[in-house]
Order: structure tokens, then C-alpha cells, then sequence
């Protein structure tokens, strides 16, 4: 029976395990262990609304704590400067995987020419706008369709702070040996001598994977052949008075990959992904200034994309990082430590913390799918990106492997942009679902057998559409003021939008 627990790594990843695990089974005594001088990789980060609902629905943390004391801002999606069009936006509502009433066919079939305002988040996006307003004036903050833009450093401290107050024990040590039995891990001996040992061991290590990994010897996956980017060069500057905070992350095509820009309330951050095979470093870096050249300092971060086969080993379960890792181009790391996290809580709950090897079975097919499922969504953002035509492109748009997201693109291809392939090809438990592929493949302009030439009623109808989500977003609230809104005292929160 599993009474205790070490988190390994104090990381956003290991907190975050540590306060689903405590939040879920209160009566397990849980322990992280963390070094401070190991740093944290990052220094802003972009999230989906997996977060929002485990840190405010699950974990209940107020959210106006946690506004004030982290510093985030809002993402409402990301926008695209990729392929043909000048960009095109994949948001966190619901573009084109619906219909309007009064309209013959799926939205993306009206979406060939004009791939904008197709609803109110891309029309607030368009205009820095975070939320359109109550009829009062105020923000309309709880709708549940938005994301974080968090500062890693503050959110980590936040979450450092929340995991003491509801017991969890922190102790900041290094460990200098893994002591290995039947089980899997029999204890960590940390510099002072100590072993540290508990019944099952939770490695948030990160790219290190010390007990999952370099310990157990777990095979790995690369997903080489899909993704080909290894390196990121970042950096940032202070925000000017002239730039105004952008309430989505942008993924700019570069020449030998792409970069992101990551708003906060007073810094921009910016990083650019590239692969090594393609470019050097130094050149990777000029270009990267040449792009942004109000950034000072920079830093190189090297990374391999995959995962480990079986995420729950033994005694060790691999959360973040440490269980797989691909480029932030969709925000899904902290997406994947959210389900790994609940997931895991839940499993335990249910087993009555016996966990049988049908049990870990399952939880590790959940998460080879959902890695799998990233990898191969991943790929199509470069199979079908024709925006430039360098080495790096022409090799992306002939070679990349797109897997199992080949029978999504090949009914689409065959049927246009309707989203009946949901439940059949794609299947209802795939993260993105049917929305995110459509606004990939409708948004690069990969062509389709079945055109549609709308009708003269139905164009009407569709700039209807179009006009009215631009006028909510001409009157709505920008993140600047929103910020402010919610931090005045008298700012009342619904947290039921939270629940999950």
C-alpha cells in the first residue's frame, strides 16, 4: 500500500504532482526534494486551459491570489505567422468545429479566403483585446476559455509556498545516490548522508529523468523523425510604452524553424526553435537578433523530443519533463503534467492507493497515446507550412513523418473541413480534437477535394458573423486594464467556471 511519497524535483512539475497528490489523498505524506542550484529551465512560459482548471477547479487556489503573486497574464490562443495566409489564429473557443444555424455547411468551408473574426476570441486577439464587457463595463474574466501566459520563477515560488501550506514537506538537498531493490527504487541518499525513502517515488527531474530513466534504464522513444528542432536560443527585453500586451502566443516562421513571442505585463520573452542539422548555433543566434534586435542577453537551451515508453515503472511514475518532452510550439508541457498529475491522484484514489499492473498498464497507455497524439499534431504545423523555402522547409514538407494524424489529413483531403471524422478517425479522447486539426489544416491552406462556392445569401450571412464578433471586440477590455480590474479589491470571483 502506497502511505508515502518523494516527488523528485521542485520544479512547476514537481509541485504540481506534490499538490494534486496531496489535494486528492490528504492522508499520503508527501515529500520533495529539490535542489536550488538546479535552475529552472524557461523563463516565460504559455499554457491551455488545463491549467486554469487544475489550479482553480481542482487545486482551488483563489484566483486572485494567485493573479497577485504571480504576475499572469491572459492567452486566448495562439496566433500563426505560418503558411500562405499573412497569419490565422487557432483560439481556445470554437472556430470550426461547429456550424452557424442559418448556414448550409461547417464554418471552414467559408474560411478558404478569409480565415478571420470567426469568433469572438479571434476578433479579440486581432485587436489586443482580452474579454469583452459586462453590460456594466467590466471584464467578462469567467468564462473558462482562456490560458496563462505565467512568469516560470513567480509561479514556482507560488506553488512552493501553496504546497508547504497544505503539508507537503520541501526539503532542498541534492541526492548523490539511488539505492535500487525488486521494486524499483529503494531510497535516495542525499548529500548529508541521509536515505530518503517512500513507496513510490515520483521523478520530475526533468530532461536529467534520474530515476525513470537513468536509473531503471526505461527504452526510449525519439520523435526525430517527426520533429526535427534540438535547440532554442531565447531572450527578452522590457516592454515599451508602445507595445501593448498581447493577449495570445505568436509562432512566427523563421528559416530554420520558428520563434515565439510570450507577452507578460512588463517583458516580452522570445525564443527561437531550430534544428541543428540545418544551422549552427551562432548562426541561429544572429538570426534570431536580426529578428529582435531590442534583446540583450540570450541563452541556449539544447533538448531532444520523445518520450519513455512506460511513463509508471516499478515504483517510479515519470511526471514532465522526465516522461517526455516536445517544443512548445502547441503550450503542451504544462498541458501534460496537469493530466499526468490528476491522472495519477485519481488512479491511486480509485486503487485505494493498491495500484495492480492493469492499473499502471492503462495509465501508461493514456500517456504513450497522448504523447503520441502531440507528436503527430505537432508534424503537421511543418509538413504543410509553405510559407518559406530554405533547406529546412523542403526537407519538413517532404520527409517529416506525420504518423497517425495521416487518416485526419487524408479525410480532410477527401471531405473538406467538416469535423464529422471526430469519432471515427480521430477519436473522442484525442487532446486537440477536431477543432485543433481543422484550424491547422484550414488555416495553412492545405487544399481539399470538395470546395465550396458559397451563395450570395451565404456570404452575407458569414460577414454578419464576421462583423459582429469585430464589434464586441471594438468595445472590448485590453490586459492591461483587465489586470487592473481584477486586482481592485471590491473584483468578485466565479470560481465555479473552474470546476472540472
Amino acid at each position: 500500500m502506497i502511505r508515502s511519497v518523494i516527488v523528485l524535483g521542485g520544479g512547476s512539475a514537481g509541485f504540481l504532482a506534490a499538490l494534486t497528490l496531496k489535494t486528492k489523498l490528504p492522508q499520503l505524506n508527501i515529500m520533495v526534494i529539490h535542489s536550488k542550484d538546479i535552475g529552472i529551465i524557461g523563463v516565460g512560459e504559455a499554457t491551455t486551459v488545463a491549467l486554469p482548471k487544475l489550479l482553480h477547479g481542482y487545486l482551488s487556489f483563489d484566483p486572485g491570489d494567485f493573479y497577485r503573486r504571480v504576475e499572469t497574464t491572459w492567452k486566448l490562443g495562439i496566433r500563426f505567422l505560418w503558411g500562405p495566409r499573412p497569419y490565422f489564429d487557432y483560439t481556445f473557443g470554437f472556430q470550426l468545429d461547429w456550424k452557424w444555424a442559418n448556414l448550409g455547411k461547417f464554418n471552414g468551408f467559408y474560411c478558404d479566403d478569409d480565415f478571420s473574426y470567426v469568433d469572438t476570441q479571434s476578433a479579440l486577439m486581432s485587436h489586443n483585446k482580452a474579454f469583452v464587457r459586462r453590460p456594466d463595463g467590466s471584464p467578462m474574466v469567467g468564462i473558462n476559455n482562456y490560458a496563462y501566459h505565467i512568469e516560470n520563477q513567480k509561479f514556482v515560488e507560488f506553488l512552493h509556498q501553496k504546497a508547504l501550506e497544505r503539508g507537503v514537506t520541501v526539503r532542498d538537498e541534492t541526492v548523490d545516490e539511488v539505492l535500487q531493490d525488486d521494486a524499483g527504487i529503494a531510497g535516495l541518499r542525499v548529500a548529508s548522508g541521509v536515505v530518503r525513502a517512500a513507496d513510490l517515488y515520483v521523478d520530475c527531474s526533468g530532461f536529467r529523468s534520474t530515476l525513470l530513466g537513468k536509473t531503471l534504464g526505461e527504452p526510449y522513444t525519439s520523435f526525430k523523425s517527426s520533429l526535427y528542432n534540438d535547440r532554442a536560443v531565447t531572450g527578452g527585453w522590457a516592454r515599451g510604452s508602445d507595445e501593448p500586451v498581447k493577449p495570445y502566443t505568436t509562432a512566427e516562421s523563421m528559416d530554420h524553424g520558428w520563434c515565439w513571442q510570450i507577452d507578460h505585463l512588463d517583458r516580452i520573452n522570445r525564443g527561437y526553435v531550430y534544428s541543428t542539422d540545418f544551422v549552427s548555433d551562432s548562426e541561429a543566434e544572429a538570426e534570431f537578433r536580426r529578428k529582435n534586435p531590442e534583446v540583450t542577453s540570450t541563452r541556449l537551451v539544447r533538448f531532444s523530443t520523445g518520450r519513455y515508453h512506460r511513463s509508471w515503472v516499478k515504483n517510479v511514475v515519470g511526471i514532465g519533463n522526465s516522461a517526455g518532452f516536445v517544443e512548445p510550439l502547441e503550450s503542451t508541457g504544462l498541458a501534460v503534467i496537469c493530466d499526468e498529475s490528476r491522472l495519477l491522484a485519481e488512479a491511486l484514489s480509485d486503487a485505494d492507493c493498491h495500484p495492480t499492473p492493469s492499473l499502471m498498464a492503462a495509465y501508461n497507455d493514456i500517456f504513450a497515446r497522448e504523447w503520441d497524439a502531440i507528436r503527430f499534431f505537432l508534424a503537421i504545423h511543418f509538413k504543410y507550412n509553405t510559407r518559406f523555402d530554405t533547406p529546412y522547409w523542403r526537407a519538413c514538407r517532404a520527409d517529416i513523418d506525420i504518423g497517425s494524424a495521416a487518416a485526419v489529413v487524408d479525410f480532410y483531403r477527401e471531405n473538406g473541413p467538416t469535423p464529422y471524422a471526430k469519432t471515427t478517425v480521430l477519436g473522442t479522447n484525442d487532446i486537440f480534437g477536431m477543432e485543433g486539426y481543422l484550424c491547422l489544416l484550414v488555416g495553412q491552406k492545405v487544399p481539399y477535394n470538395r470546395a465550396h462556392k458559397p451563395t450570395p445569401q451565404e456570404r452575407l450571412l458569414w460577414r454578419g458573423i464576421q462583423a459582429e464578433n469585430r464589434v464586441k471586440a471594438l468595445t472590448a477590455v485590453d490586459v492591461a486594464d483587465a489586470y487592473q480590474a481584477v486586482s481592485a479589491p471590491s473584483w468578485q470571483w466565479n470560481t465555479d467556471v473552474f470546476r472540472v
